[in-house]
């Protein structure tokens, strides 16, 4: 999560636990891969908690390419990703929340081809953070 900024949102005034606050304008496709669509929404903010009626949903996943390295020094366990969801269900920005370092490279690859059932606000699909496990067992 975006760390605590101790300044006052330059968008409202409001003050707020996490900066940027509110949701970036309109992307094109060109300018964030990962969605072959051609215009996107807003897209909120890392660590920004928009109200939805429905969280989006895995639909289709990849499993992750097991380090050989960290597979043959036992290392394993759950990195926890957070995964930006379009409103057409495509992954499109990927941030390590709980690291084991010889894994997250690994983790991020496979949950960036992930694709899910949209989050839905209103009636509308919308883009939304979601937290993505990705367990790894050397055994």
């Amino acid at each position: 999560m975006a760390a605590w900024a101790g300044a006052v949102c330059a968008t409202c005034g409001c003050a707020t636990a996490y900066e940027p606050a509110h949701t970036q304008p309109s992307i094109r496709v060109e300018d964030q891969p990962g969605c072959t669509e051609a215009v996107h929404g807003p897209w909120p903010a890392f660590g920004a908690r928009p109200m939805v009626d429905r969280m989006p949903e895995v639909a289709v996943t990849v499993v992750a390419n097991y380090p050989t390295l960290a597979r043959e020094a036992g290392v394993d366990g759950t990195v926890v990703l957070f995964a930006l969801v379009c409103e057409h269900g495509r992954v499109v920005d990927v941030r390590v929340y709980k690291s084991i370092p010889m894994l997250d490279a690994a983790a991020v690859e496979a949950v960036k081809r992930w694709t899910f059932k949209p989050a839905l606000a209103g009636g509308r699909n919308v883009a939304c953070w979601t937290e993505v496990p990705v367990r790894f067992l050397a055994h």
